[in-house]
């Protein structure tokens, strides 16, 4: 199976054009890889077409590691006594006050439209999911031009969104539209994503 390109250089998928860059120098001199598999990760991870493609695939889980033999004799022992602490005397405020939250939540952003775009993909990336997805549907109802990269882009950023939060029916609907873009990396990137995409649900 081919490395992921952000294993390759080490970095996380929140990473910046300069850590990729200050990567890459590292990556050359552990000499892990070949040189032309390197520079391949980087390019893949300055453009964001294809950076998008490595976020999806790369593995959300880490790989599971075997079983060791634990002491088990802790089962045995009896149940500690459940004592109702007083914090919880709180508890209808705090559900009140995040049903407040959320409904504030639901209500239009007052931003600058470029500005949805990026605050929607920092928090995709900082794995911020509910408000990532905020930022992008505000972002694609409200711009004009659907025929713009951005506008593409927000787009692939909110199927990433959707998958990650959770909501898999949204991500793959939209995903399914794209297949039928106009556009041929669009369609590429489509019809790369929504397998994984569709066996994920499958799994749910």
């Amino acid at each position: 199976m081919e490395q992921n390109p952000y294993d390759i250089l080490g970095v996380s998928q929140a990473a910046s054009k300069a850590e990729i860059t200050k990567a890459v120098a590292v990556a050359m001199k552990r000499k892990q890889y070949p040189v032309d598999v390197i520079a391949k990760a980087q390019k893949s991870l300055m453009k964001p077409e294809e950076r998008i493609i490595a976020d999806y695939l790369r593995p959300i889980l880490p790989p599971i590691k075997r079983f060791k033999y634990s002491d088990l004799s802790a089962f045995a022992e009896s149940a500690p006594t459940l004592a109702i602490l007083p914090e919880f005397d709180g508890l209808e405020k705090a559900i009140a006050q995040a049903t407040q939250e959320e409904n504030r939540e639901r209500e239009p952003l007052t931003i600058p439209l470029a500005e949805l775009l990026s605050e929607g993909v920092t928090a995709c990336q900082e794995r911020r999911y509910p408000k990532a997805i905020k930022y992008l549907e505000d972002y694609c109802h409200i711009c004009q031009d659907r025929d713009t990269q951005a506008y593409i882009q927000a787009q692939m950023w909110l199927i990433k969104a959707y998958q990650l939060g959770g909501q898999l029916q949204r991500a793959v609907a939209l995903c399914q539209m794209l297949v039928n873009h106009p556009h041929p990396q669009v369609q590429t990137w489509a019809n790369k994503t929504l397998p994984h995409l569709s066996k994920e649900m499958s799994r749910v």
